[in-house]
């Protein structure tokens, strides 16, 4: 996803923070609201719903990204 994005401007929508950790700007939503936005240690730091969905996935091991997913 890296190497595909590189250099361009994309709109990704993720629910494993992982994917987006690495973006320049992150927009947070919640309930069709933009809430939070900032890059990752910035919204880390905040200690927003950015970080408390981030924490719980991070305790959880779904950081991981060599986890399988299943659909």
């Amino acid at each position: 996803l890296q190497t595909a994005l590189k250099g361009r401007t994309s709109i990704v929508i993720a629910h494993r923070l992982s994917t987006v950790r690495d973006a320049d700007q992150i927009l947070v939503l919640e309930k069709g609201s933009i809430v939070e936005r900032g890059t990752h240690d910035e919204l880390v730091a905040k200690g927003g719903l950015y970080s408390d969905l981030y924490n719980r996935q991070d305790l959880t091991g779904a950081t991981n990204q060599d986890s399988p997913v299943d659909n």
